[in-house]
């Protein structure tokens, strides 16, 4: 399923829910706008077909990272047939707004359950780690139930879900120790003063 307030999902879903709506009319009053600024030569006309190796090469990258060619269909509304066929090269030639749609994707429109590569987020687990954290809190914040939580990821590969929540965790708690040295320094640089006009 497409997200609303996009075009994709007007089109190709038929959509009809004001978001969407709004989407479709936003598009064709920019092509509008854009036809008649050609016309009067304020703008420069786009090409009718642009090389896709960009294109193409975003596509396999996307794959790589948990991005699948379905998954990229449904945020973009480009037909599957249309992304196989420029991710195996069999179309060397794209629409420039074909290429903008899939290079707008970046990897965290993978799927919850789509795998990508582990090395950042066990980076990030050692990280919390050394800053206290336990590997057992990890997997509480992971949704484990067990009486005995126990962090159980593979080395090479994890879910896109497991990867957000970890990083979500990583970055709310470096922020909490950036600002619990903040203001233990200001509460130290506070005292001093307070030593300084007794004396």
């Amino acid at each position: 399923m497409r997200d609303h307030g996009t075009r994709a999902k007007y089109v190709v879903e038929k959509c009809r829910c004001e978001p969407c709506t709004n989407a479709n009319r936003t598009y064709q009053r920019q092509r509008d706008r854009h036809t008649r600024r050609v016309r009067y030569g304020i703008e420069a006309e786009s090409p009718p077909f642009i090389d896709s190796t960009e294109a193409r090469d975003h596509l396999l990258w996307l794959s790589s990272v948990g991005v699948g060619k379905r998954r990229v269909s449904e945020l973009t509304g480009i037909s599957l047939s249309a992304i196989d066929k420029l991710r195996k090269g069999n179309r060397t030639k794209c629409r420039p707004d074909t290429a903008a749609k899939i290079l707008g994707i970046g990897r965290s429109k993978a799927s919850d359950g789509a795998f990508i590569d582990a090395k950042k987020t066990w980076q990030l687990i050692n990280d919390l780690v050394k800053h206290g954290f336990t590997k057992q809190d990890i997997a509480i914040a992971l949704g484990s139930k067990a009486q005995r939580p126990h962090l159980q990821l593979q080395p090479n590969k994890i879910t896109a879900k497991n990867a957000r929540i970890i990083a979500q965790l990583h970055q709310h708690e470096m922020f909490r120790i950036i600002e619990d040295r903040r203001l233990s320094a200001e509460a130290r640089s506070h005292y001093r003063q307070k030593a300084r006009d007794a004396a």
